[in-house]
């Protein structure tokens, strides 16, 4: 090509565009622009067109997500659920108890084996660790064990997170340990109290902390609750078959709604909170998935049995789904979210450290969660700030039940309650119902961030950027919400 020709080109468009730098283009000439831009490359000259938007097959996501994820549910779960009720069998022949410790041993390292591989030698290592410091504190006659073997386990576990473990390999065994490290220190402050009289034997305490029914997805149970597994009595009946078979089906549907349908609500709506719902949506039933699979394992073990003064019928509960997608109150979805492990904060965190005051009790309780959580950064936020969320919301309502003589605490009245205004009553069953939806409104800002597109992050763990960067998509209306909530408190208090 010519090259006076090609200056003659670019003086006749520097004729044309008199602006030295883009910066000074009006905005008005700038639209204009864009509009002959769009105009040009839209079809005329080239042809080009949109592509057409691809419809969604419900046939399709049946195929590639339903089937597939049922199917590897059902592997899964099977086994564990099948091993527990072998060992239900072993425990109603009348074996020396050291045969089914030694089984229950065996089966639960077999399936630590089978899910975490080489991973097993962290959790054994600590299960070893707790039986040490047990004798330990024993031998040299220290009447505290609860809180020695906590602080251990605490000086332990934090420098091996922050310095010694990979990311990738500790958030994957993160769950049996905290159930390990959970079922010893509760037994330390059961020594401590005189609610197990005595250490237990080696092979008795190693049956206990690596149970096939907990080991995996838990749940937490007490030192006296397995013994109780060899109590004679009992048999195998129907009721406890189906009991557990229909908590294996409420697990796989959990599963279902978690993979295969949360994620294609609200197709078509472009609204951040709908999507901030969804995700938290999808979380809260892969939670229900690993709750219902810890009831279905453990009632085939012979947990839930009913017993004189107690269940009238085979009833084991982890999670309580409908009062946390459906809630009366934040303080409703703490306790409900875990059971177990609410009964063991509860007596072994809140009750011991009530007397620094309630809300240093409730702060200390959601600080011992998090530490059994792991150090993470995204899973503190969300407990400590739901701490204080529903301590908020607990004293908040407390005043205004009493300044209204009203049934709308945070937890719900007995029948027998002297408020003058009932829970039938018109206004008292409006106010309950919104503060029902601000929890699932904070529900769905807390439970945001545990969603992400990348599954690298999901194996290594949530670090502060991702919480951080989720949060302020949704403008931290939330904490706005719960500090606006807690100054209304203070001037009404």
């Amino acid at each position: 090509m010519d090259l006076g020709m090609m200056d003659a080109d670019a003086d006749m468009m520097d004729a044309e565009f008199p602006w030295q730098d883009y910066e000074d283009i009006p905005e008005e000439v700038l639209q204009q622009m864009m509009q002959q831009y769009q105009d040009y490359y839209s079809g005329g000259e080239f042809g080009f067109e949109e592509a057409p938007t691809p419809v969604f097959s419900y046939t399709e996501h049946f195929g590639n997500c339903v089937v597939p994820t049922l199917m590897q549910g059902i592997q899964i779960i099977t086994p564990l659920v099948c091993g527990c009720m072998a060992m239900r069998t072993v425990s109603l022949m009348g074996l020396p108890s050291l045969i089914y410790h030694l089984l229950s041993l065996a089966v639960g390292l077999l399936a630590l084996s089978y899910f975490f591989e080489g991973l097993i030698i962290q959790v054994v290592a600590l299960g070893l660790l707790g039986y040490f410091l047990l004798q330990a504190c024993q031998a040299t006659g220290i009447n505290y064990k609860g809180p020695v073997t906590a602080a251990v386990y605490v000086t332990v576990l934090v420098p091996w997170e922050l310095f010694f473990a990979d990311p990738v390999e500790w958030n994957k065994i993160r769950g049996p340990q905290m159930i390990l490290v959970m079922k010893v220190i509760s037994l330390a402050f059961d020594l401590d109290q005189g609610v197990v009289a005595e250490i237990p034997e080696f092979v008795e305490y190693l049956g206990y902390t690596f149970n096939l029914a907990t080991v995996i997805f838990g749940p937490w149970i007490s030192y006296s609750s397995y013994i109780h597994l060899l109590q004679p009595g009992g048999d195998i009946d129907l009721r406890w078959l189906v009991t557990t078979f229909f908590k294996f089906l409420q697990s796989l549907l959990c599963l279902l709604i978690s993979t295969c349908l949360a994620p294609v609500l609200f197709l078509g709506f472009d609204q951040k909170w709908l999507d901030a719902y969804k995700d938290a949506m999808s979380f809260r039933f892969s939670h229900y998935f690993v709750s219902f699979v810890s009831e279905s394992t453990s009632l085939a073990l012979g947990l839930g049995a009913p017993k004189e003064g107690g269940n009238k019928h085979w009833e084991l509960s982890v999670a309580r789904p409908w009062h946390i997608e459906l809630p009366r109150s934040l303080v409703q979805v703490v306790t409900n979210w875990n059971l177990p492990m609410h009964m063991w904060l509860k007596t072994y965190v809140f009750k011991t450290s009530r007397k620094l005051g309630n809300f240093a009790a409730v702060l200390l309780t959601y600080a011992a969660s998090s530490l059994l959580h792991g150090l993470n950064f995204q899973l503190a936020a969300v407990l400590l700030s739901l701490g204080f969320y529903s301590y908020v919301e607990h004293v908040l309502r407390q005043k205004l039940a009493t300044i209204f003589n009203a049934c709308i605490l945070a937890r719900r009245c007995k029948p027998d309650c002297q408020h003058s205004y009932q829970s039938a009553n018109p206004l008292v069953l409006l106010t309950n119902i919104c503060f029902g939806l601000l929890a699932m409104f904070h529900l769905a800002y807390l439970g945001v961030m545990f969603s992400s597109e990348s599954s690298e992050l999901q194996e290594k763990g949530y670090e502060m950027h991702h919480t951080l960067k989720k949060w302020s998509h949704l403008d931290y209306a939330s904490h706005y919400v719960a500090g606006a909530t807690y100054v209304f408190y203070w001037l009404v208090k």
